[in-house]
């Protein structure tokens, strides 16, 4: 385990509350090539992954040819180590996307890293593979028009992801520590096409009466019992045709 060091950690896609902030002050609002650059470190090919920081580690993951790669790097902007997820990349629509978009995330112990083709693995911090697991060949091959570029949830002990495509609508809890399944549910709607389909991340909703998972994709948002993924509620309406006819959002405690 590496010491946190005393600024903020920044463990998840969107920061430690998971809404994109930070309690950081006196940080730099402008940025060039120049201007407030510590330093650069050039990466082995592009990705839509967001970086993330535990005390002196950054863990990003990235493509490298046909490979897909999770590296570690020191705050200085050493790469302190490499290693390969898989293999198999894919572009859409030019450079707009690939299999390097699903951020990692950390706990200060371990790093989660998934990528597009479906690897999933976790990492101790010295870069040592505790496991790892396929979710194409656990839960079917995803079928989307562009990639699986959904992010997975690290809440507590577990992992929590969406794989919403043409063929599979899917919520699933995974244990952190094994990869092994702790539920599963699936998720009914009526969609169509390429509606059908979600590049959303999962969403933990927690204030001091309640706590859900909400799910966003294929015209709906959901909610979901955290013990057991049952669904609480859903709101509909977000389908694009709907809203071009003027329609309204309907909700329902119950499955359609």
């Amino acid at each position: 385990m590496v010491a946190s060091t005393a600024a903020e950690n920044w463990p998840h896609w969107r920061g430690p509350r998971r809404d994109g902030t930070s309690t950081e002050t006196g940080l730099p609002i402008k940025w060039s090539r120049t201007e407030n650059i510590l330093w650069r470190l050039p990466l082995p090919g592009p990705a839509a992954a967001t970086p993330v920081v535990w005390g002196n580690r950054i863990f990003l993951t990235s493509t490298e040819g046909n490979h897909l790669v999770l590296f570690c790097i020191s705050t200085d902007g050493k790469i302190v180590w490499k290693r390969i997820l898989g293999a198999g990349n894919k572009d859409v629509r030019g450079d707009e996307g690939n299999f390097a978009a699903p951020s990692p995330s950390t706990d200060g112990r371990h790093i989660w890293a998934f990528v597009g083709s479906g690897e999933l693995l976790c990492y101790d911090f010295e870069g040592k593979e505790v496991w790892k697991t396929n979710l194409q060949t656990r839960y079917g091959k995803f079928n989307l028009f562009f990639v699986m570029a959904s992010t997975p949830l690290l809440e507590g002990n577990r992992l929590y992801l969406q794989l919403i495509h043409s063929d599979a609508s899917l919520v699933l809890a995974l244990d952190k520590t094994t990869g092994r399944e702790i539920w599963k549910h699936q998720r009914r709607s009526d969609a169509r096409a390429e509606c059908e389909h979600s590049y959303a991340s999962p969403f933990l909703y927690r204030d001091g009466q309640r706590e859900f998972l909400l799910i966003h994709g294929a015209d709906y948002i959901t909610a979901h019992r955290l013990n057991d993924g049952a669904e609480i509620w859903r709101c509909g309406g977000l389908k694009p045709s709907a809203w071009a006819a003027g329609g309204r959002t309907s909700c329902s405690s119950s499955p359609i």
